[in-house]
């Protein structure tokens, strides 16, 4: 699979690709530190590659910029036809805020909405992650629901003690000694966003419109 957005290309996600993205300037801000650990860390590059390359059920694209640079990585888990498979997307520090997560979402959309006959795409993201469900919202994410999730141990959230940060500290909670960070659930459906691109065709195309 190829698919070409405006800013971006999504490709297959190859092992090579893992050293480059290894290679990224970390998050500074400490509200975002927590994407410097990748999913592979536990189990080591190949090992994690192997057995993602050998589920049926699990897709991983990289998201290749205008210079052929690897900034982010999207992943379709369940995505056989007539599905509602879970994405997740996760782009460097240096790549963030400027619509190319936004367009490779869009990209990935248009593909599993007309040719992979998708009912709907699903995804959860932190309460705390505004930046994130402006650009979902924009892709025609909803909210479906949320959740909570357990904080991975060893991370720390001393950055809630700085005023910058307190307003967020109303997502998390303690209980049983461990805490636990809100998430929300939020899906497309193929027919709302169906009706969205008809209404921004005839936006575009209405005699007058700037």
């Amino acid at each position: 699979m190829l698919l070409h957005g405006t800013k971006v290309t999504v490709r297959p996600l190859a092992r090579a690709d893992l050293d480059e993205i290894e290679a990224w300037t970390p998050f500074a801000d400490p509200l975002y530190r927590s994407f410097n650990r990748f999913p592979w860390h536990r189990l080591g590059k190949d090992l994690w590659f192997a057995l993602e390359s050998l589920d049926p059920l699990v897709e991983r694209y990289a998201i290749v910029d205008a210079e052929d640079r690897v900034i982010g990585v999207l992943g379709l888990v369940g995505g056989e036809p007539q599905a509602s498979p879970e994405l997740s997307i996760f782009l460097g520090a240096d790549f963030c805020g400027k619509g190319l997560g936004t367009d490779a979402l869009q990209a990935v959309l248009r593909y599993g909405f007309e040719e992979r006959a998708f009912r709907s795409v699903r995804l959860q993201v932190a309460a705390t992650n505004h930046r994130a469900q402006r650009a979902y919202e924009k892709c025609g994410f909803r909210r479906t629901g949320q959740r909570y999730r357990l904080v991975e141990e060893g991370e720390s959230l001393a950055f809630l003690d700085h005023p910058e940060y307190r307003c967020l500290r109303e997502y998390y909670r303690e209980e049983g000694g461990r805490t636990y960070l809100l998430h929300y659930d939020m899906e497309v459906r193929a027919a709302d966003w169906r009706a969205a691109q008809r209404q921004a065709g005839q936006g575009t195309a209405r005699p007058g419109n700037p």
